[in-house]
């Protein structure tokens, strides 16, 4: 895919989709386009829910896109209407047809090419991409990112946090581009830019807004951390936005990558890492304890990205920080053509706490009791001395978050207030809204070492801020007169007055005409689980990246030779030569004979005429 300008020339891409066979083509398109619909209206539509009209308008998009007869934004005349748009019945106004024109909202049906150009781009890139890099790709996220950190980054005394987010928009096109021709071509487009010349860049439009979710879900995208709150957004590019911007920041990957080869300089004297660079003597199945060790120490380095914010834990002087982050402006200098200052790269000791992901990244100094076995069979117990790397979410940033989403005032000793969005929700409603919540808020948590009084924390502004609105609703003036009604989990039904002849809610849940009430969830500690503290495997991958590798294995010669040598080696038959074996006995003898086991286990031989 040699593209000069990438948002013009991104739709011929889809140039081999033409050599699928019919039923391949309507099944790849009609996938993309549910995904469409799912954006549009807030559900996915069942596969028979397309119709036939609509997949002869999926193929005219298809075959307009192959014949380069497709132009982004096509709001006056799309080839595939979205699900919410009216049909129209007569003619459009000059008023209505000039408002569609200068629509700033992107065009329903370049929605559906972005999804197409997403399934085929991100199977080719995923398997390129470092497993350093962790944000906006399948199997990864921030999870990940804090197991790995809890796993690979003990030891580590000095650290460089990184920002990146503010060039997003600086890079250039030719930098995109010769990113992209590393891994895919295109002839076609090749032949046409020697004959037309080069283009001008495409201008990068506004944010859309964003869709309109239920309320939990709103309420928790207010507690995105830093790191995920800004997305790339690349002019038409849309969703393949962040996939683009990985392609480019993989070369920042591969360059740290061969930075930490480089880097490490193992020692006898040190604890962990004597040897080589994957090695460590402390227990796996405790990776983030590392026991003390002499004043030299192994000198080594790791590295991790999320989205544009990257963090390099570095075993040494903090003369070799500064080195580092000389370096790294050097490489973006030169790589992406921006350059970046001291203050977007910060250096901070690990005793001073590193925030990353709204977590704190830590150590403190433990004196755990060691038991290991003699020889001789002997159990020796030992006082042992060491550090232990602590990952710990901000309570700071959590009562900020909560603050700026107006549900407590105050910072040192923060008062809740009522949750007035939810006034005009009834009971149920409201207290399943806000069980979604401090369930999502429990599993985001999940790796911190504090879940329990963040979680608990969560639970208490949440529960203290619908007692004072249920107060207000009911008119029972303070949350004391609320949880001696409702409970602590507020799980009892509230009325606004005592009218004697109104049915019981007993009466009315068993004939079904109201809900079941849900009681707010980890109102006392013990509720509330425990931090996971599972060890993460080490060079962990996810399945699909695994597959995806094996695939790629299968297309390389050398790998046919050797699997080929090596089955020639062990004197095992090959697949080939059973199947040709089973079709000659057929033809042969016309029977196929097979060996199979009786009750008394002695072999039989069945024939099939």
């Amino acid at each position: 895919m040699s593209l000069r300008t990438f948002v013009k020339h991104l739709p011929y891409n889809l140039r081999f989709i033409q050599s699928l066979s019919t039923v391949s083509r309507v099944s790849t398109v009609s996938r993309v386009s549910t995904r469409s619909c799912a954006e549009e209206t807030g559900s996915f539509p069942p596969r028979n829910a397309i119709h036939s009209d609509v997949l002869r308008d999926l193929l005219s998009l298809q075959n307009a896109l192959l014949r380069g007869q497709f132009a982004w934004g096509a709001n006056a005349h799309p080839f595939v209407r979205s699900p919410n748009d009216k049909p129209i019945e007569k003619s459009v106004s000059k008023r209505k047809l000039r408002a569609l024109l200068e629509s700033k909202k992107p065009a329903f049906q370049d929605r559906i090419v972005q999804e197409v150009l997403l399934f085929i781009l991100e199977a080719v890139f995923e398997p390129r991409f470092s497993p350093k890099s962790h944000a906006f790709r399948p199997g990864r996220n921030a999870h990940t990112v804090i197991r790995t950190v809890r796993s690979n980054f003990a030891g580590y005394l000095w650290f460089l946090k990184g920002d990146l987010s503010g060039n997003w928009e600086d890079f250039g096109v030719d930098v995109m581009m010769e990113c992209l021709e590393k891994s895919v071509k295109d002839k076609r487009k090749e032949e046409e830019e020697e004959e037309k010349g080069s283009k001008k860049k495409k201008k990068i439009l506004n944010e859309n807004e964003p869709k309109p979710d239920p309320y939990w879900l709103r309420t928790f995208f207010g507690f995105a951390p830093e790191e995920a709150a800004k997305v790339p957004l690349y002019g038409h590019c849309g969703i393949l936005s962040p996939l683009l911007a990985n392609v480019c920041l993989t070369e920042l990957d591969k360059w740290m990558e061969e930075k930490i080869v480089k880097y490490f300089k193992p020692s006898g004297l040190d604890s962990i890492w004597r040897d080589s660079i994957n090695d460590g003597s402390h227990n796996p199945a405790w990776p983030e304890f590392v026991p003390s060790s002499g004043k030299e120490k192994t000198r080594k380095m790791d590295y991790i990205r999320y989205g544009a914010h990257f963090l390099i834990g570095i075993r040494g002087p903090r003369e070799d920080a500064v080195g580092i982050r000389k370096e790294l402006i050097e490489f973006c200098e030169s790589k992406f053509g921006f350059r970046l200052d001291n203050s977007t790269i910060e250096i901070e000791h690990i005793t001073r706490g590193i925030m990353f992901l709204d977590h704190i990244i830590s150590r403190r100094v433990i004196y755990p009791t060691l038991r290991y076995t003699a020889s001789g069979g002997a159990i020796v117990s030992e006082k042992g001395v060491g550090t232990l790397l602590s990952v710990t979410a901000s309570l700071q940033q959590c009562i900020r978050r909560f603050r700026q989403l107006q549900f407590v005032k105050g910072d040192k000793d923060p008062e809740p207030l009522p949750c007035t969005p939810m006034l005009y929700s009834g009971q149920a409603h409201t207290n399943s809204q806000m069980n979604k919540l401090l369930e999502t808020m429990a599993d985001w948590y999940r790796y911190a070492d504090n879940r329990k009084k963040v979680v608990g924390f969560c639970a208490y502004v949440v529960r203290s801020s619908l007692a004072k609105l249920y107060a207000a609703r009911y008119r029972l003036k303070s949350r004391a007169k609320v949880y001696k009604i409702a409970s602590r989990n507020l799980s009892r039904p509230l009325r606004e007055s005592s009218n004697n002849s109104a049915p019981e809610y007993s009466d009315l849940l068993r004939m079904g005409l109201v809900d079941t009430i849900e009681g707010i969830q980890f109102s006392h500690m013990s509720l509330i689980p425990s931090c996971d503290y599972t060890p993460f495997p080490r060079n962990w991958i996810p399945d699909h990246e695994r597959i995806i590798h094996e695939y790629i294995k299968l297309q390389n010669p050398k790998f046919f030779y050797e699997l080929l040598k090596s089955v020639k080696h062990h004197g095992l038959p090959l697949p080939q030569d059973q199947i040709c074996k089973l079709v000659w006995d057929y033809k042969t003898c016309g029977v196929w004979s097979c060996l199979s086991r009786n009750d008394n286990g002695t072999k039989l031989i069945e024939s099939f005429s």
